[in-house]
């Protein structure tokens, strides 16, 4: 028993250290300022060696647990952020099948384009979790290079905060919208 409490104390005690020693593969900011809100670097990953994801949270937010997050994530290819929009969105026709809540609209801005969608957790007949991700493709030249550049604000509630949620999120959409458009992140390499 000791051993497995002391092995569930060394992962936990990973995660945490990972969670605070995120890799800044790219610049765009720290803190990011989106809708008012302020977000941290606090996760990053490079799944792929032309692959790179920033994830930043609010103060006081884990990302186990969290009311709002905004990621920012950067390919090297020549895929057009159209092409990107509609992967994105072959998948969510996908999780319609299992998941009746999921919808999702989409505006095009001088080339780059937004995806609005919305989707849920539910186990045993009852919805945990209601999450809206509002995505921003950008095509941009990169150190040379042609990346698709995407930044997302994702905004979550849990249990009885579900309905007020949902309720509010028409009211919200232009600030989010006008929000991603005004951002204009430029992520910067470090030059090899």
């Amino acid at each position: 028993m000791k051993v497995v409490i002391s092995i569930i104390i060394s992962l936990l005690s990973c995660l945490s250290l990972s969670a605070q020693s995120a890799t800044e593969y790219f610049n765009v900011g720290n803190p990011i300022k989106y809708c008012g809100t302020k977000y941290s670097l606090v996760w990053s990953a490079q799944p792929q060696e032309n692959y790179f994801v920033q994830e930043y949270l609010p103060k006081g937010e884990t990302l186990e647990h969290y009311n709002q997050m905004f990621t920012v994530s950067v390919i090297f290819w020549d895929r057009t952020p159209l092409e990107a929009v509609q992967a994105k969105i072959a998948e969510l026709e996908v999780r319609k099948k299992s998941d009746p809540i999921t919808k999702y609209m989409v505006a095009e801005n001088n080339g780059d384009y937004i995806l609005e969608f919305l989707v849920s957790d539910s186990s045993n007949g009852k919805m945990n979790t209601v999450e809206v991700d509002v995505h921003y493709y950008r095509q941009m030249t990169i150190n040379s290079k042609k990346a698709s550049v995407l930044c997302f604000y994702s905004g979550r509630a849990y249990g009885d905060d579900i309905l007020p949620f949902i309720q509010s999120i028409p009211e919200k959409r232009n600030a989010w919208y006008e929000g991603m458009s005004n951002l204009k992140l430029n992520p910067k390499f470090p030059k090899k």
